[in-house]
Formats: structure tokens, C-alpha cells, sequence
């Protein structure tokens, strides 16, 4: 550990006196710069709800009122003077009288503790007792720096202000009109506007010679009021509420300015089974660090009125992708309502990202919340998430179910308690980088119905992702995406795109892609026949994410237009391809493209135009007979026929094409089953073959299958051609089939490389492609590929 050296001290000192040297009288100081369009009120030290300060000649006149000595000029230590203050507060104040049942018959006084105009600076943590209230002249005329020159383990998990862990029946606390500096920029935070914080993202000047926890701002007790309280430029937490009853957190203001930073612990965080918190009418300025909120274990929670700012910029120089968040993790009963985010999200999850031990080890998910009246703009991500989730015990056995008051003791298993019943309503939510709202999780950790009706979703996927992973399941750009859940009601939302290059691919995307949890019986109409009121978007108003097929893969644009690899062939078939150009359809390409690029293949026998064509080279390979039909069954049409002469499987081979080892080819075929032919697995694949004659033949897994009543199927397969390869055939199969029975097959072609589709634009017109597969039943949409 780095020696302290003395002039170093003095130096430290003095950088603290002068940059929190701060006016005598609050002026209404703002941040200049606010939204364009003006949607988030700009940040502002002045106070929206709050009293005027006490002043010195009213706490004079009050026999319960103790006047702390002024400041000295903030270079000595001010801690046992303001100790000293406090412990004789503690002396004037006559405690409760509390009947036998803990009942309070006579609540306490309280005294107080007024500082003076300036900078105290504090080597120790300042704890008060309960009923003894801490008041400043001012959120910009007093200030209580944290100095961890002398000992920084003061402050090691700790605080400047902090309860001293005694709690009273009935006991009430007020810390108000003050400034507290964490000191992590070394004499800064100021209240002076910035568009930055000091060195962004960097550790604490005095990381060097602490721990990564040092120096928090307050850590309130029971029914403890924070008011106009600035907190500004700290390395631990800001405001600490673990384990309290009856809290309020009133017109209070976060930020980093003056040269300020602070490291990425929440602005108001805890949990420890808080119970009855409210949090209203406090700032957050865009250059904060972390999450605005952040309750981990707790009930009857309310955040209400408070405004948060974020910027892009900030969180690049941070390099980080967001902040600022509202994050209720294991909270039951909350209510967040009339909040106004920019750039930032509120999220319900439960407590399960945690260690499961301690007050982690039982798991609470999100239930009986209230999100209402919140307007969420420029989200970096969703406007409203929902998450569900649990672990399973050293058994591999999910928990116990429980309530709010149980508990596990057995050590090998936990108690989960079971989430569900949450409203989102009536928020308005604009630009999300993602969707608007979305729910998603396990199915056994949700037992009722969400609501989510009266919402205003306006432009998701502005600026962000086509399609990202929640990490229980995939989601596609859309107004309101729900994952889990029986019965929720998705009703009465306005999800509107009105951008000229629309980014909302659909309205409600019912079910996630790549899971196996859904949900069933949403209902989509409200009781008086309202459904969701959807416009300007991509797609679809209701997508089934479920049963999505897969991606086309490798999209590119080149000279000759676009190229991509076939979809994968899963239980979820394609029918083609839709192209779009700047989120409008140019193309719809049921069969795929009308070429194959670079097919190797002759011409005749890859497009089987010509009837003349004959087979054109294709071979037999197991139980069939090749020869060329059309859908209807009359030969010598288009199509090439395989006809079973025996049951399993049969194929066919083309003829024999040069090929070089380590190169990449691809076989691709697209298959139809003839009359009465069901459930037929199809197959493409390749057949290597090396200078001694020896044949590879490898092939697709895929697991799709073909009928006759559902069109055509394609299916493709790419290998690295093994070392001694000479030449390469397509290799086509149909697996299970029945003596007698016709399959058609179309579009055969062998390539190098990957790509087997290509579609040029004929307007030649220049813009944003994107593309999709989409299923041969119903027409719904694989993930969007957004092409380079």
C-alpha cells in the first residue's frame, strides 16, 4: 500500500476547502442542456416541495435546537466538533412512552442539529441517534466532505452520515439543506453544471490506498426523511435504506458536477426487507453513475415523481451501454408512478442474479407491482421489463413455494416466492432502443395474470437491435412483447411507428423464439371490445415468436445484389424470403430466388425449366426410380421425380463436379411431397469423393418434413471438402418413404461457398435492407437480418 506523505495531506486539504467552497444563497441553478424537444425538465437544485431551510435565529430560539460551530474553512478535521454537537442534541430529546404491547402512547421529541454556512470536513463517519435531526442553510451553502486521508478505514463500508443502529418505537429522523461529498475527484464537486464528469469512468483518486468500497453518503434508519440533500462525486453508495421501516426520500439531487465522479454503486439503493419506502420528487443530472434506484428484498415500495437524465455521451465515456436504471429485484407491492426517464428503463425482476445465500438465499419475484403514469423516453434498452426466474437447489429441485413472511431453514433447499399480478399501465414510452414493454421468465415462477392496458409505445427499436437474447428466449423489436403467463390481459395500447424508416417490426409478439415456455389464453380485447390500437410498423400487429423459423444466415450485398444461405430446415418450415428496404417490403420470394448463384450445376438441370432436360445427370441413389414429373404427376414436367421402389429412405445423386480440398460447397434442393405422402423427412447433402474412389457422404440433421398438402420445402448442406477430395455430388434424401410414392424436387443446386439465394433490387434504389424467412403455414417471420 502507497505511504501518505504529508504535504500531501495539506494539498488534499486544501484542494477539498476550495472546491467546495459554495455560495452563501441557493440559486436555481440548472444543467443548460436538455432534451431537444423538451420532454424531460432540465435538472435544477431548487427545491420543488421542500421548507425553507431553518435559519440560525430560529434554531437559537429553540431550547431543542443545538447550533453546530462553523466550519474550518475546510482543511481541519471538523468530526469531533460536529460529534460533540450532536451528542448534545441527543441530551434534549424526552423519549417515547411505549405501553406494555410496544404500543406508542407518547411519540418522542426530537432535537437538532443546525450546521453552519461552508465545508465541514469529516475523518469519521457522523451517526445520529434517533430523533436527532441534522439540518444544513442549504443545499448549495452547506457541504459535509468525506476525507479519507488519515484513516480511510472510517469509512471502509461506511458513511458520512449513518444511524448509530439503535432503533426507538416511534422514532423519527430529518437529515435536510445540505451538500455530501464523497471526494472521489480530489477536491471537486462544485455545484457548477457539466456536460461530463471529471475523468469519466476512472477509479477514485484515492483508490490507490483503499478499498473499492470506501465512503458512502448517508445510511438512514427507521423513518428516517432525507430532503434536499445534494450527493455528489462518491465511491461507495449515496444513499443507503437496508432493513428500515417508514423511510422518505424527499426532493433530494444526484449528480457529478464540478469536476465530480463517482464509482457505479446505485444512487439510492438496499433492500434488506424495507418495508413502507417512499421515494418522491428527487433529480438524478446525466452525469450520475449507476442505477437511480436499485431495492434489492422489499415490500410496499414507492417511487413516485422523481426525474432521471442520461446521456449517450456520458455512458461512452464510461464505456458503458446504460445507467440510471430503476430496478426493483425481489420487491413485492411497488408502486412506481409519475417518474420521467430519459434514456433510462424500469425493470421487475426477482432477486435470483444474486448469491443465494444470506437474505439471497430465498427467492422473491416481482409481484403485485403498480408501473403507471411513468413517461420512459430514449431508453438505451426496454421501456418496461418483467423478468421471472428462480435456481434449482444442489439436488437440482426447483424451491419451496412460500409467501412474504417464510422462510427456508433447511440448508438444502430455499423458499421461492411466486410472482405475478402486476399492472403496467397508462405509461408513455418513446424511442426504446428494444421494445416497449416486455415479460418474460419461468413458468413456474409466475401463478397470476399481469396486466398491461393504456400504454403509449411510440418508435421501439429506435436506434437498437432487430432482435436480442433476454436470456429466456429471443425477442424481436415490438410495442409489447409477452413471454410467460395465462391469461394476461394486453389490451387498450396505442403502439404507433410514425418515423419515414420505421423501426417496429410488430405490435405484440406473443411467445419468445428459441424456448420452450409460451403463454396461453392472452386476451388481446378488453371488456368493452378494445384491442390495441397499432400503426406504421413493419411486420404484423401480433406475432407468434414460438413458432418462428429460423434466420437466413451470411446476408450480404454485392455487386450482383443480395445473397444468404438457406434458413436451416427445423419442425418450423419456410416457404421463402421477404426483403425489405428501409422497413418497407420491396420483395417476397416464396420458392427463394429464381437463380442460385454460382450454381455448379448445368443450367438446364439446376432450374428443370426443360422438359427436355430429362434427369440431366442425376443418378439414382437408394430405392427409387428418377425421372421428371410436374405437381399434378405428368411426366416429363419440370420437376424431378423420385419414386419409391422400396421403403426408407430414398435418394439421388448429381453428377460429379471437380473439387479441391479445404474448399467450402454447399448442396441445396427444395422437396415436395406427391399425393398422399405425409410427415417425409427431407435432406440435402454432399458426397465427397477422393482419388481411390472413396465416397464421404455427409448430410443435414435437419428434422423438417414435407407432405402434399404443404408445399415446398428447402433444405441445404455445407461442408469443408476433406483432405484428398477430387470431386463433389449433391446428395438428396428422403427418409421414411413408403413403396409406390412420388417426391417432387426443384431449385437443385451445388455451390461453393455458402450463399444459395440472391435477389436484386430493380428499382436500383439505395437503402437499408433487411430480410426474413418466413413459415410455409401462417407466414410468420424468422428473426430480422439487418444486411451490411
Amino acid at each position: 500500500m502507497q505511504s501518505f506523505h504529508p504535504s500531501r495531506a495539506r494539498r488534499a486539504a486544501a484542494m477539498i476547502a476550495a472546491a467546495a467552497a459554495v455560495p452563501t444563497a441557493l440559486t436555481a441553478m440548472a444543467h443548460p442542456a436538455v432534451a431537444a424537444d423538451g420532454d424531460a425538465p432540465a435538472y435544477t437544485l431548487a427545491s420543488t416541495v421542500s421548507p425553507a431551510p431553518l435559519r440560525a435565529e430560529e434554531c437559537a430560539a429553540d431550547p431543542a435546537c443545538v447550533l453546530a460551530p462553523a466550519p474550518r474553512g475546510g482543511v481541519a478535521d471538523d468530526y469531533a466538533a460536529l460529534k460533540q454537537a450532536v451528542d448534545t442534541a441527543a441530551t434534549r430529546v424526552r423519549a417515547a412512552v411505549v405501553a406494555a404491547d410496544g404500543t406508542v402512547v407518547t411519540p418522542p421529541t426530537t432535537s437538532t442539529v443546525l450546521l453552519a454556512p461552508g465545508t465541514y470536513r469529516l475523518t469519521n463517519g457522523l451517526k445520529l441517534p434517533p430523533n436527532v435531526n441534522l439540518r444544513g442553510a442549504g443545499i448549495a451553502t452547506t457541504s459535509l466532505v468525506l476525507d479519507p486521508t488519515v484513516n480511510w478505514k472510517n469509512f471502509n463500508y461506511g458513511f458520512l452520515v449513518r444511524h448509530n443502529d439503535k432503533k426507538e418505537a416511534g422514532s423519527a429522523n430529518l437529515v435536510s439543506d445540505l451538500t455530501v461529498n464523497g471526494n472521489c475527484r480530489t477536491g471537486a464537486g462544485a455545484p457548477v453544471p457539466a456536460d461530463l464528469p471529471g475523468r469519466p469512468g476512472e477509479a477514485c483518486d484515492f483508490r490507490a490506498t483503499t478499498s473499492d468500497n470506501t465512503g458512502g453518503g448517508i445510511s438512514v434508519g427507521d423513518r428516517w426523511t432525507v430532503r434536499q440533500v445534494r450527493f455528489t462525486n462518491f465511491e461507495y453508495f449515496k444513499l443507503w435504506i437496508n432493513g428500515m421501516n417508514g423511510v422518505r426520500i424527499v426532493d433530494n439531487r444526484f449528480d457529478n458536477w464540478g469536476g465530480a465522479e463517482s464509482d457505479g454503486e446505485d444512487n439510492i439503493g438496499g433492500g434488506g426487507r424495507n418495508d413502507d419506502t417512499v421515494i418522491e420528487r428527487n433529480q438524478f443530472d446525466a452525469t450520475i453513475r449507476g442505477n437511480s434506484f436499485d431495492f434489492t428484498n422489499a415490500i410496499r415500495t414507492t417511487v413516485r415523481d422523481n426525474i432521471v437524465h442520461t446521456r449517450p455521451a456520458v455512458a461512452a465515456a464510461r464505456h458503458e451501454r446504460e445507467y440510471g436504471n430503476m430496478y426493483f429485484e425481489g420487491v413485492q407491492a411497488p408502486t412506481a408512478t409519475g417518474n420521467t426517464l430519459e434514456g433510462a428503463h424500469i425493470s421487475l425482476t426477482s432477486n435470483a442474479n444474486y448469491a443465494h445465500s444470506g437474505s439471497n438465499k430465498d427467492i422473491t419475484n416481482p409481484r403485485d407491482a403498480v408501473i403507471t403514469g411513468n413517461r420512459i423516453l430514449d431508453s438505451a434498452s426496454i421501456g418496461v421489463l418483467v423478468r421471472y426466474d428462480d435456481y434449482n437447489d444442489a439436488d437440482t429441485t426447483a424451491g419451496t413455494f412460500g409467501g412474504w413472511n417464510d422462510a427456508s431453514t433447511d440448508p438444502a433447499d430455499h423458499v421461492v416466492r411466486v410472482g405475478g399480478n402486476n399492472v403496467i399501465r397508462d405509461n408513455v414510452i418513446e424511442r426504446p432502443a428494444l421494445s416497449g414493454v416486455i415479460v418474460f421468465g419461468m413458468a413456474r415462477d409466475k401463478d397470476a395474470a399481469d396486466t398491461i392496458v393504456g400504454n403509449r409505445i411510440v418508435n421501439a427499436g429506435f436506434g437498437g437491435a432487430t432482435t436480442y437474447n433476454t436470456g429466456g428466449g429471443w425477442f424481436d423489436t415490438a410495442g409489447i412483447g409477452l413471454g410467460v403467463g395465462r391469461g394476461d390481459s394486453v389490451y387498450g395500447n396505442t403502439i404507433v411507428d410514425d418515423q419515414a424508416r420505421p423501426t417496429t417490426w410488430y405490435g405484440v409478439q406473443l411467445g419468445a423464439r428459441k424456448t420452450t415456455t409460451a403463454p396461453t389464453d392472452t386476451v388481446l380485447t378488453g371488456p368493452a371490445g378494445a384491442g390495441n390500437d397499432i400503426s406504421g410498423i413493419i411486420a404484423a400487429p401480433v406475432r407468434n415468436g414460438t413458432i418462428a423459423p429460423e434466420a437466413p444466415g451470411n446476408a450480404v450485398a454485392g455487386p450482383n445484389g443480395l445473397t444468404w444461405d438457406e434458413s436451416y430446415a427445423t419442425g418450423n418450415p419456410i416457404a421463402g424470403y421477404r426483403v425489405y428496404r428501409d422497413g418497407a417490403q420491396v420483395a417476397d420470394l416464396p420458392v427463394g430466388s429464381e437463380t442460385i448463384p454460382g450454381n455448379l450445376l448445368d443450367a438446364d438441370a439446376a432450374s428443370l425449366e426443360s422438359a427436355a432436360a430429362g434427369t440431366a445427370g442425376w443418378t439414382v441413389g437408394t430405392a427409387c426410380k428418377v425421372t421428371r414429373t410436374d405437381a399434378a404427376g405428368a411426366v416429363g414436367g419440370a420437376s424431378l421425380a423420385l419414386t419409391a421402389t422400396g421403403s426408407g429412405q430414398i435418394s439421388t445423386y448429381s453428377r460429379k463436379l471437380a473439387a479441391t480440398a479445404g474448399t467450402t460447397y454447399t448442396s441445396v434442393a427444395s422437396f415436395q411431397g406427391g399425393s398422399g405422402t405425409t410427415g417425409r423427412r427431407v435432406r440435402a447433402g454432399l458426397a465427397f469423393i477422393d482419388g481411390t474412389g472413396k465416397i464421404s457422404r455427409l448430410a443435414s440433421a435437419n428434422t423438417a418434413t414435407v407432405d402434399s398438402t404443404t408445399g415446398w420445402m428447402t433444405s441445404s448442406y455445407s461442408a469443408v471438402a476433406p483432405a484428398g477430395t477430387v470431386s463433389v455430388q449433391s446428395f438428396l434424401m428422403v427418409e421414411n418413404a413408403v413403396a409406390g410414392e412420388v417426391h417432387l424436387l426443384d431449385r437443385l443446386g451445388l455451390v461453393t461457398g455458402t450463399a444459395t439465394e440472391q435477389w436484386t433490387d430493380p428499382a436500383g434504389t439505395a437503402g437499408q435492407y433487411q430480410l426474413v424467412a418466413y413459415r410455409a403455414d401462417g407466414g410468420e417471420n424468422s428473426a430480422v437480418v439487418t444486411i451490411p
